[in-house]
């Protein structure tokens, strides 16, 4: 194919996806959806060698895009001089939450990876496609085996149930450097960004995988809320789906009402 035909396909995609109409799920009409067409297109993870090194072993146990997981990639490297653990919740495969670990495997740090291994939970009104019990294949055994063949079980603790309830005690009164949120719910979600933020170091950084999809309005309006409410973080929303947080000061007062 020629290149003056491959911009012409490439421009006809763009104005075609760019022409529809906004999306609206009908049980959030405040939120709205279009179709995302950046035109940049500098993609550092290409020339990346220990992050495809990384991602070659990963990606087959995880539903998180490669635009993410270099996200949560490059964040983690940029944690170094941070004291803390990293924890992730909502796990499936396990596939991001070793990502996170060999991000940090030359540190002290610990990575904890909590899941209930039975699907998601505490899906209520606030949601608006997820009813309960999705992403349950999968298992405890699973994880550990991926966990084995990235040579990082060491530095991991697999926790099964539902967080915080269950398996926080096994965290004791350990300081958080990254929280990954990928639980699809909103009270489930809240549950887990309300634990998190008194331990969460100053400079650490809360990332929700669900925050920019279609059928997860219910993390949209718990991070939305929380943004509208609080101070002392920075928030941004990257067009790969990510919502971002950064904690700017130390306070035990912060939370998702």
């Amino acid at each position: 194919m020629t290149k003056w035909l491959k911009k012409l396909l490439t421009r006809f995609s763009f104005n075609f996806l760019r022409s529809q109409p906004n999306r609206y799920h009908r049980q959030a009409p405040e939120i709205g959806h279009t179709h995302v067409l950046p035109y940049s297109s500098y993609s550092p993870w290409i020339n990346d060698r220990e992050f495809q090194a990384a991602y070659g072993m990963v990606k087959t146990h995880t539903l998180v895009d490669i635009y993410r997981l270099y996200e949560l990639w490059s964040l983690a490297r940029q944690l170094d001089d941070l004291s803390g653990d990293f924890l992730e919740v909502g796990v499936w495969r396990g596939g991001s939450g070793c990502l996170l670990a060999l991000a940090g495997k030359n540190h002290s740090r610990r990575t904890f990876l909590a899941d209930t291994f039975a699907g998601v939970v505490k899906t209520g009104a606030r949601d608006t496609a997820y009813v309960g019990g999705e992403h349950a294949d999968t298992g405890e055994e699973v994880v550990h085996e991926l966990l084995r063949r990235c040579g990082v079980e060491a530095q991991v603790e697999v926790l099964k149930g539902i967080f915080p309830e269950q398996n926080a005690e096994r965290l004791g009164q350990r300081k958080l450097a990254l929280v990954h949120i990928d639980v699809d719910a909103y009270e489930s979600a809240k549950d887990v960004l309300n634990w998190s933020l008194p331990r969460l170091q100053r400079g650490g950084v809360v990332v929700f995988d669900d925050y920019g999809f279609f059928g997860c309005e219910g993390v949209t309006r718990l991070v939305n809320e929380f943004v509208a409410e609080q101070r002392g973080f920075r928030f941004l929303h990257n067009l790969n789906g990510h919502a971002v947080l950064i904690k700017l000061e130390e306070s035990d007062a912060c939370s998702a009402t």
